[in-house]
């Protein structure tokens, strides 16, 4: 193999209950560029996420699969997405914290560990300081997930030769895939709009505020009920916060058409918005075959964003 320094492939895998998608990032100065990207079919019940129970019912079924997504990918270090359903997404303020990082560590993990009743040795949990907010309050970011869950999924691409860097929850690493583009004062928004799940994001002047997913989706444009669920969460939002107004909303999704969007949200306050564009925000590696199997780019971000953080 010739070695190019400066050089690095990087590779991310989003476990979804029909399909396993995965992608290998070519990293260099100029930033990431999309080298392959492959999906995976899972037949049905093979897995079914949830936060407590465990989540692969069919151990055989899932481990050809990952071993095909092995053969497609080529690399052995991956970053993962779990379904959104096993990782829990919380923000929690705090008032002061310890100076040291692993003295904030088991501060979070006692407090999360007594508002939900599970014992902290079940606990596994991850977080980062996002500053203090316009209350003087530290502002933590916290996934937090149940060890016997997350632990059938290590053993399981340890099994089939992976080696997996960093777990995280998919909606998460959806919204790292966008990140970049969203402006950092203000009141922002970014609703992640699929077929399968919604995602709403909301941050003022770069600390996040809101999070919430929605495990049901734009299955098709007259699929009100999901768009119900939206008005619900963005009602409930504002009762929360009364005296904010949104800046600016981003919208991510794959359908393109802000026509179709906005007849999408009719009613749902604002609707004014910013369409976000998946290849103006990475392209492909020119000796690359691009190919998303017939379906939207956005579809491949949860792989994507995957691959980037590792």
């Amino acid at each position: 193999m010739k070695f190019i320094p400066g050089i690095r492939l990087k590779a991310g895998i989003e476990i979804l209950s029909e399909n396993i998608k995965s992608a290998v990032l070519l990293k260099n100065k100029n930033g990431f560029f999309i080298q392959k990207l492959s999906r995976v079919n899972l037949p049905v019940d093979t897995i079914k996420p949830s936060f407590k129970m465990e989540n692969i019912i069919n151990p055989k079924a899932f481990d050809a699969c990952l071993k095909k997504s092995h053969k497609e990918i080529g690399l052995k270090k991956v970053g993962i997405s779990l379904p959104d359903a096993c990782v829990k997404i919380l923000i929690k303020e705090f008032k002061e914290v310890p100076k040291g990082s692993r003295d904030i560590h088991e501060m979070v993990l006692w407090t999360i560990s007594s508002s939900l009743k599970i014992p902290i040795e079940e606990l596994r949990v991850s977080w980062k300081n996002m500053g203090r907010n316009s209350e003087n309050k530290y502002v933590f970011f916290i996934s937090l997930g149940l060890d016997p869950v997350l632990v059938q999924y290590e053993e399981a691409f340890k099994k089939t030769g992976f080696f997996p860097l960093r777990l995280a929850p998919g909606g998460l690493n959806r919204f790292n895939f966008y990140c970049e583009r969203l402006p950092q004062k203000g009141c922002v928004a970014f609703w992640g709009l699929f077929d399968a799940f919604l995602q709403i994001f909301v941050f003022v002047d770069g600390i996040p505020i809101f999070y919430r997913i929605i495990k049901k989706g734009l299955l098709s444009i007259n699929n009100t009920s999901a768009i119900d669920d939206i008005n619900l969460v963005i009602q409930y939002f504002y009762a929360e916060n009364p005296d904010l107004k949104i800046d600016s909303l981003h919208i991510a999704s794959h359908i393109k058409s802000e026509v179709q969007i906005q007849q999408i949200l009719q009613g749902i306050s604002p609707l004014e918005f910013t369409m976000m564009d998946e290849k103006q925000l990475m392209a492909f590696e020119k000796s690359s075959h691009p190919t998303t199997q017939g379906m939207s780019l956005a579809f491949y971000t949860g792989a994507l964003g995957a691959a980037m953080g590792v």
